[in-house]
């Protein structure tokens, strides 16, 4: 047997022997996840059973290596020794997580090491946010809701609350898991506050929180409350939706086929606005024939109309329409964002498509009119406007006209206007007649089919509203006197 073998049995047979005699010693402050700020006074402790004389207390790695000695010919009966932490006997250890404390007995190989490691932790600054608050954008809401595409000012406060000043350092706002925006500070020291302010376009769906020394650009003593969020901060996003369904404007699915017709619904967003909503419309599987992008839906009353006229074939067909198709606005329900209607174009004879053109005339006035006609001047232009009703569903066209008769019969046509797709329940009008001879005139202004609707069958049913008659007195324009 070799030397080295024999000192290795020795070792062994005295450990038995120790454990026979019931010796032991237990390490039980520090014992895993302590945080000793090097230089303060602290304790480490220990039992022991069977044992006298004096103990050496090392500092180990987590490893097994040793880093150095703390003291020695501590007796063992003391079961603690009040050190300076991080202080050897040759001189300092350096700040770092994974220490234990190794203690031995002197006079046996009788030893035990923490149970898990504790920290030694340098002279160092604790920046922290100690308050952030989301203050509101246009005003102050309690909670403090906002909605995409808010403007909302978030102010905080932060301190470094040791003894130690902290170096320059960035504050960020974190938007989910991205800082999109630093504030810089070239220090904080010991003891001080700051503070500061984020102005940030809002979006749903992330988490926001203001973030202390964001980039790391300093060690702390504490960096688990570099982080902080207003709970009561709360997004709320709009539902787009159809205010009113889609529908024909003839009220029925079952149109007459070769004509035109408005198909049309209403969209809104509750309970709050939205920016930038695209709505399409048209036949499934066929032709686009809405495309149009409002600026703003107004939250909760903000209904706006959406409508196309289609030409509607024999047979059967799906119209709809469809908001934000592209996806891009956030939404608390993107299930309700489509319609769809059946409609079935249907060969009927011309007939059954009936309608009621009215005419009214609004300028000029044509109640209490003097016997002998309304009054105008002779060179003066005189106004002739007013309004159509009834020019809605399959009335693909009309036309106004305004004709002045003379007091010896003869006609002639002043204006005449054609309407084409008329996509408005009442049709406004204008224009004007400059008379150049005094005397008596009568004139008529009527409307009447153009000619699509007559050839599509259309007929309209009372032909008594059509026209309006009234009698215009011109005089002479008076001279300007010279002086």
């Amino acid at each position: 047997m070799n030397c080295k073998k024999a000192l290795i049995l020795i070792a062994a047979l005295a450990s038995l022997a120790v454990a026979a005699l019931g010796q032991s010693i237990t390490v039980t402050a520090p014992n895993g996840g302590e945080r000793w700020m090097i230089g303060d006074p602290v304790t480490i402790t220990w039992t022991a059973t069977g044992l006298t004389g004096s103990v050496r207390i090392n500092l180990l790695r987590t490893g097994g290596a040793t880093v150095g000695t703390i003291a020695t010919a501590i007796p063992v009966a003391d079961g603690s020794y009040l050190w300076e932490a991080g202080v050897l006997t040759t001189g300092p250890a350096d700040a770092g997580e994974n220490y234990l404390i190794r203690i031995r007995s002197t006079g046996s190989e009788t030893a035990d090491n923490s149970n898990a490691a504790f920290a030694l932790v340098g002279r160092q600054p604790n920046i922290k946010i100690s308050t952030m608050r989301a203050i509101g954008w246009d005003h102050t809401f309690t909670p403090r809701t906002f909605v995409a595409g808010d403007t909302v000012t978030i102010k905080y406060y932060l301190q470094n609350d040791s003894p130690y000043a902290a170096g320059a350092f960035n504050v960020g706002l974190r938007v989910g898991g991205a800082i999109v925006a630093r504030n810089a500070y070239a220090e904080l020291v010991n003891g001080g506050e700051a503070s500061g302010e984020f102005t940030w376009r809002a979006t749903c769906g992330s988490p926001i929180a203001v973030v202390a020394d964001c980039d790391g650009a300093v060690v702390e003593s504490n960096e688990g409350d570099n982080v902080m969020t207003d709970p009561e901060l709360a997004c709320t996003q709009p539902d787009l939706n159809f205010f009113t369904a889609l529908s024909c404007s003839s009220g029925s699915t079952t149109p007459k086929a070769g004509l035109r017709y408005e198909f049309h619904a209403q969209v809104d967003a509750t309970p709050v606005k939205a920016d930038n909503v695209r709505v399409i419309g048209g036949i499934v599987g066929g032709a686009r024939l809405y495309d149009h992008t409002f600026p703003t839906l107004v939250g909760d009353g903000g209904i706006e109309p959406v409508s196309f006229i289609w030409e509607v074939p024999e047979g059967a067909n799906r119209i709809y329409f469809e908001i934000d198709p592209d996806n891009t606005v956030a939404e608390s329900n993107e299930r309700n964002n489509r319609q769809e209607l059946a409609i079935t174009g249907v060969v009927s004879t011309p007939a059954t498509e009936i309608y009621d053109l009215k005419l009214k005339v609004t300028q000029p006035r044509l109640f209490a009119v003097p016997p002998g006609g309304i009054e105008a001047k002779a060179g003066t232009a005189m106004t002739i406007a007013g309004e159509v009703r009834g020019a809605t569903g399959a009335i693909r066209d009309f036309k106004v006209s305004a004709w002045v008769k003379t007091k010896s019969g003869r006609a002639t046509r002043i204006f005449e206007q054609d309407f084409n797709d008329p996509e408005m329940a009442v049709v406004p009008f204008s224009s004007s007649w400059t008379p150049t001879t005094p005397g008596l005139y009568s004139i008529q202004v009527k409307v009447e089919l153009g000619p699509h609707a007559v050839s599509a069958g259309v007929v309209d049913s009372n032909l008594r509203n059509n026209s309006v008659s009234f009698n215009v007195n011109v005089v002479p324009a008076r001279a300007t006197l010279k002086r």
